[in-house]
């Protein structure tokens, strides 16, 4: 009787797929794969529509040269909408109604941490080309939350450095009170320590009308320089009440997520930019062969240059391809760790690109840039020699 009880166990164990080595295999990739794209339809964050574009590039042409194996991509493209929270609705969406097993998108840090949890709960990955804050590495659930941008551990030094190079002593700090703005201050609030006087760091709601009080208090202290971190919706709106209230002899110092803003949309803005703001941001090697073939190719399928994130977008893309063609399967666990695999050193249009253990890219090239009055417009200018940021161990 003993030893019918322990085959019957055995075999039950063997049908459940419990025994090591005796796993249920990964699914194959099927006939069609479905890539969940999710990024904001409309306009900001991170100029979403210009993001869908260079994956839809990256797919066309992946599916052009044969797809994964005779295998063709395709895109299940899901609105992100304005907030974490119909992120996270969105999320729940590709996943449990279209099944998805990978999603490139998440746009911003604060939606990111949002569907950090439901991601790992799920077993899907996510790759997102634009979140950015530090603050999302550590976390639980990282390891299904890659960032094919350079991080704000990164962007927050190079903040810091051009402050310090400029030899300002007096620092004020203005960040929106996010993810990705606390994140950036306190990134760079530890590099500038030893080195400068933060004389008052203010948080703000970005979903303000108005920030005349923040704008005074910080005037109040007379600054050498104002680090301001912000998305272009709410730092337009700061540029204009900055220049209104004379505060355009203080030099700023912005980082990315003002760079990109509509200048023809935001003329009191733009002006306000031209006199008093520095910025920083991440860049590809524009003088690489690799990224001109894909601006060229942007440019010819859309009629327009690619914009920022464009180039971490179409990275992902064939990131997520590479993975899946080394996996061999539909499953985000396997994808997942295929990625960790291809994305070592991997040759992108954004540079190279080597993953550390919680999705984090180690290094970025940023770019340091101006606006300035091109003819009868006003435009973004890259100014001088890309800064290559590797994070300090």
């Amino acid at each position: 009787m003993r030893t019918i009880y322990l085959f019957v166990t055995l075999a039950c164990l063997l049908i459940a797929g419990l025994l090591p080595g005796c796993a249920p295999a990964s699914p194959p990739l099927p006939a069609v794969i479905p890539v969940g794209c999710l990024m904001a339809v409309s306009s900001a964050p991170a100029q979403g529509p210009n993001l869908i574009k260079a994956a839809q590039l990256a797919i066309n042409e992946i599916n052009e040269k044969g797809g994964i194996d005779g295998k063709k991509l395709l895109p299940i493209i899901q609105d992100e909408g304005p907030t974490a929270a119909t992120a996270l609705y969105a999320v729940h969406k590709l996943i449990d109604e279209q099944k998805v097993q990978v999603i490139l998108g998440c746009t911003t840090s604060e939606a990111v941490m949002n569907v950090g949890p439901y991601l790992e709960s799920k077993g899907v990955l996510l790759i997102s080309p634009s979140a950015t804050s530090g603050s999302l590495s550590g976390q639980g659930w990282s390891q299904w939350a890659y960032r094919v941008c350079p991080s704000d551990a990164l962007q927050g030094g190079v903040a810091a450095q051009l402050i310090k190079d400029k030899g300002y002593n007096k620092v004020a700090i203005l960040v929106q009170d996010t993810v990705y703005g606390r994140g950036l201050e306190e990134t760079a609030t530890e590099y500038l320590r030893g080195m400068t006087d933060i004389i008052i760091s203010l948080r703000y709601d970005p979903a303000k009308l108005s920030y005349l009080s923040e704008l005074n208090s910080i005037k109040d202290q007379r600054p050498e320089c104002v680090l301001h971190v912000g998305h272009y919706s709410d730092g337009a709106v700061i540029y204009e009440q900055a220049l209104k209230a004379g505060m355009d002899n203080i030099p700023w110092i912005a980082v990315d997520g003002s760079y990109g803003m509509p200048l023809d949309k935001y003329l009191d803005a733009a002006k306000f930019m031209e006199k008093a703001v520095t910025g920083t941001a991440p860049v590809p090697d524009s003088n690489s062969n690799i990224y001109k073939s894909f601006a060229i190719g942007y440019e010819k399928a859309y009629g327009v240059l690619p914009t920022v994130y464009c180039d971490t977008t179409y990275d992902g893309v064939y990131l997520i391809a590479a993975a899946m063609k080394k996996a061999n399967s539909y499953n985000g666990n396997a994808i997942r760790e295929a990625l960790a695999v291809v994305g070592m050193g991997y040759p992108g249009v954004s540079g190279y690109i080597t993953f550390d253990r919680s999705g984090e890219r180690i290094a970025g090239l940023y770019g340091i840039w101006k606006v300035k009055m091109q003819g009868t417009q006003y435009e973004y200018v890259i100014t001088g020699q890309s800064v290559n940021f590797l994070r300090p161990k």
